[in-house]
């Protein structure tokens, strides 16, 4: 059954080792009582051999250029277990690291390792393919998970995480064997016999400007290339005009394709506590105008969840000529301007069109760059122009396995959000240090000690304003199951209409492009914060399907395992294109479970779509092999409706012999409508009956609705109720 015209999903990801900590760790994060930040540091000497013997005494840390000094320090290596952020040994007054007791994070002996594919032609991906099967080599402790992902347009994940040596081998076989790009050799080749057919550059002129030269002296016929054909000349001028215009737009599209897709791949490693690493195959990509900023905000998390890049430019020692595309754009934008001075009538060219265009991105053309600036700005560095990876690699996997965490007091005395520089130095002759920019001076919040990141900070604020903020419209709900039962005994779901939210198109024919972030926290009945769920969401669709993505939704779904009590919930969630918040609060019950009959919440049914592998089997939603997607906003339109479906759990007395009874009833405006009943079905080998069930509401006048379930068996009775709204 249709129940909306179009509803937008997006998969909001879980840890690959089946766990969803409430306090996502970052790489330098401040704590409640200890105000300490916490930081992994790389040391090689000049020969580039890995250094382990280093004490406090050798390395001087500086906060925003003044010195700190180091609270804890300590060495890890292989499987070791890493420090939680507030276990911090006390410093004697002989200036002696004290050999206190230290607190282990259980999960912080994890090293994740994700490859990451992007866009490699044919000769990139032999070489992209022999690079990761060489690191492969090497000798991983079992601590270490690596994950195999292929990045064109979108992400696509080959392998999950494992340390299964034989299953990342095949991977990466895969990974490297696909085409992205069949015919750039193709295409390189008939521009090469354009350019030759326009002919030689006589004064240092760019193609575009010889075109235009012979175009001019012609009367606009078209001059003579080498071969003394001037029809020839101008068709060739329109092939590489075709060429060069593909090519601009190919810059956007990869760029804004390249920064989202790692974001995705980033954003959701705070979940892991530790060392995470991303390995990045790519020929490069250059960073498109407009999306500057989304560029710093991906560096910004990548430092944020303790995520270190490696860049790994697989155009190997062909990359020589990587700055031949930037000179080449850069010529074409001067010869277009010249021609914009000169031309006082007739056609404008694509390139006099695109003129400025063409000189910003030139300066943005050379992707090796890029490259660099991801992993230097993240702890990581850059290797390039060889066909022998092997000893960068090696040191790659000595950077996974062995470094030094430290601690240091950053004596804040505001905590304003501010980015703070963050500088590692050597003492020794020699050393070479690898260490975060930085970190963000962010308070910890009200509670169980939860941790802010960034974008947190003026929700949170929000969140204890009064009046709460209201600029736009969303909903969230707690709904509750059978505690007693198989699965979570309670979810939460944010409903967030993307008709909300600001939609911008960066640049003419650019992609419309806007985002939301979200703070959810549950308090139990002692205003204690119990889980706390948060997220970045990044939305965006062509011109074309625009209209469609304002009529869709963003839908978050997580399931918790709650006590019986009484909770609250409080939300808020800010728009990315209009910096609008808006915030609210609800109560929600979870009832005591006992061997009595039970019935869980009752949702009004969005849609239903097939299981995915990583659907979790406990996910109260699942059932018979698909997820229900609840919705918690149901004001629909009736000519986009028929019909409306409820879910919902029973979960019978074992003890009572008659089956349980199911009744439900309709009220308009407080005005009973009409009832019915039928007897449900048996329970499945948990306990339990899901049940959805279906009435027609085409013929009901507009006007709001609830609709009363009650279940009885022998002579139990339990009841629960929804409202909807037909406009």
């Amino acid at each position: 059954m249709r129940i909306l015209s179009l509803i937008l999903s997006l998969a909001i990801s879980r840890n690959a080792f089946g766990q969803t900590p409430a306090v996502p760790p970052g790489e330098v994060t401040i704590r409640v009582g200890v105000d300490q930040v916490m930081l992994d540091v790389v040391v090689r000497d000049k020969k580039g051999q890995k250094v382990v013997n280093l004490t406090p005494a050798d390395l001087e840390v500086f906060d925003n250029g003044i010195e700190r000094e180091i609270s804890s320090f300590r060495l890890i290596q292989g499987g070791e277990q890493a420090l939680v952020a507030d276990a911090v040994a006390q410093r004697p007054k002989d200036g002696a690291i004290a050999k206190a007791p230290r607190k282990l994070d259980p999960l912080g002996q994890v090293r994740l390792v994700t490859l990451i594919f992007n866009r490699l032609d044919l000769n990139a991906r032999t070489i992209a393919r022999t690079a990761a099967l060489d690191l492969l080599k090497n000798e991983f402790p079992q601590n270490v998970y690596m994950g195999v992902l292929v990045l064109g347009d979108s992400l696509e994940a080959l392998q999950p995480f494992t340390n299964d040596l034989g299953l990342l081998r095949k991977a990466v076989e895969h990974a490297t064997s696909g085409a992205y790009t069949e015919f750039i050799a193709d295409s390189a080749r008939i521009e090469q016999q354009m350019m030759q057919q326009v002919g030689p550059a006589t004064a240092g002129e760019s193609v575009g400007e010889q075109a235009q030269a012979m175009s001019d002296a012609t009367g606009g016929s078209g001059g003579k290339g080498p071969s003394g054909d001037p029809g020839g000349a101008a068709m060739a001028q329109m092939m590489l005009n075709m060429l060069q215009l593909a090519r601009t737009s190919e810059l956007a599209q990869t760029g804004r394709a390249a920064i989202w897709g790692l974001m995705s791949a980033v954003s959701q490693q705070y979940q892991l506590p530790g060392r995470k690493s991303i390995l990045f195959f790519s020929s490069g990509f250059g960073i498109p105008q407009g999306m500057e900023g989304p560029w710093r905000e991906l560096i910004s998390t990548a430092n944020r969840f303790n995520v270190t890049f490696y860049s790994i430019d697989a155009r190997g020692l062909g990359t020589t000529a990587m700055n031949q595309e930037a000179v080449a754009e850069l010529k074409d934008a001067s010869s277009a301007s010249r021609a914009n001075l000169r031309k006082g009538s007739g056609l404008v060219t694509p390139a006099m069109a695109q003129a400025m265009d063409t000189a910003i991105n030139s300066g943005k053309a050379n992707g090796q760059d890029t490259l660099a600036e991801l992993a230097q700005s993240t702890g990581g560095f850059l290797i390039a122009n060889t066909n022998d990876f092997r000893d960068q690699l090696r040191k790659v996997s000595e950077d996974i396995e062995t470094y030094y965490q430290l601690t240091y007091d950053p004596q804040i005395g505001k905590y304003d959000g501010a980015f703070h520089k963050i500088e590692v130095i050597g003492k020794r002759a020699g050393l070479h240090i690898q260490a975060r920019s930085g970190y963000f001076a962010l308070p910890a919040s009200a509670g169980g000690g939860v941790l802010l990141a960034p974008y947190e900070l003026p929700l949170m604020q929000a969140l204890n304003s009064n009046p709460l903020p209201r600029q736009f419209s969303f909903q969230s709900a707690g709904v509750h199951f059978n505690a007693n039962g198989p699965g979570h005994s309670s979810s939460v779901i944010v409903d967030v209409p993307i008709s909300s939210l600001t939609l911008q198109q960066p640049q003419p024919e650019a992609p419309y492009e806007g985002g939301l972030s979200y703070v959810v926290l549950v308090r139990n009945a002692n205003r204690e914060v119990v889980r706390k769920l948060r997220g970045e969401i990044p939305v965006a669709a062509p011109a074309a399907q625009v209209a469609a993505l304002r009529a869709s939704h963003f839908l978050y779904n997580e399931p918790l395992d709650l006590t019986p009590g009484r909770y609250t919930l409080e939300t808020v969630v800010s728009d990315k294109g209009s910096q609008k918040v808006s915030a609210r609060k609800s109560v929600f019950l979870v009832p005591a479970a006992g061997p009595k009959l039970a019935m869980s919440s009752v949702t009004v049914v969005r849609s239903v779509h097939m299981k995915e592998d990583s659907t979790p089997a406990q996910d109260p939603f699942l059932m018979a092999g698909k997820v229900v997607t609840p919705t918690i906003s149901p004001s629909f339109k009736k000519s986009d409706v028929t019909g409306l479906s409820f879910y919902l759990v029973v979960y019978p007395d074992k003890t009572e012999a008659e089956k349980p009874r199911l009744a439900m009833a309709f009220s308009r405006e407080g005005e009973a409508l009409g009832s019915g009943s039928q007897e449900l079905g048996e329970a499945d080998e948990a306990g339990r009956i899901q049940y959805i069930a279906t009435a027609p509401v085409d013929k009901l006048p507009p006007g709001n609705y609830q609709v009363e379930f009650r279940v009885k068996q022998g002579s139990q009775t339990v009841a629960e109720s929804v409202s909807f709204t037909l406009d």
